[in-house]
């Protein structure tokens, strides 16, 4: 009898524990963004999560063999075709304005520890989507008020089609 009870402590333990696997960058973009990503191959990944209440960034840059993946997005209203918005522009290159003579600077905010943005070299043709996750957003495709908070949850998705490539970052803070 006493095997059988550490039989089950053992089992119990395993299957508590099944639920605390690591979970991949790839499965992660492919939830957020409802696509199937698993024809791509990472290119590069990094992921800063884990701070104080889980904030970092998440970046994954994704390389597929053909165009497939573009004509799912194409069909996708949820992706805004090229050029990027003022405000995600902002996010990932920075953008500069002069007004009565100062010079305002915004950004960039998703950046390697040298300052310079994830995404490189510049997307010109594609497609972007934007999904604003944070507690003060009432519409995760309304990115009008993102620049304006004190902090950022957000996920940016861009899509290369010259070159089949998609880059998938998040932002918590």
């Amino acid at each position: 009898m006493k095997h059988y009870r550490w039989l089950l402590i053992v089992l119990c333990l395993l299957l508590a524990l099944t639920g605390c696997g690591a979970r991949s960058l790839q499965g992660e973009a492919s939830r957020a963004l409802e696509l199937d990503l698993s024809a791509g191959t990472a290119v590069s990944e990094r992921d800063t999560h884990g701070g104080f209440h889980g904030d970092g960034m998440s970046f994954l840059k994704l390389s597929f063999p053909d165009d497939a993946l573009a004509d799912v997005i194409a069909a996708d209203t949820a992706w805004n075709p090229l050029p990027l918005s003022n405000v995600t522009t902002a996010l990932v290159y920075g953008l500069r304005s002069e007004e009565d003579g100062s010079d305002l600077g915004w950004g960039p905010y998703l950046t390697d520890e040298q300052g310079e943005p994830l995404v490189s070299p510049a997307v010109e043709n594609g497609w972007y989507r934007f999904i604003d996750r944070h507690s003060q957003s009432y519409d995760s495709t309304d990115e009008s008020e993102v620049l304006e908070r004190g902090s950022f949850n957000f996920t940016l998705a861009l899509y290369d089609a010259d070159r089949n490539e998609l880059y998938y970052l998040t932002l918590d803070t």
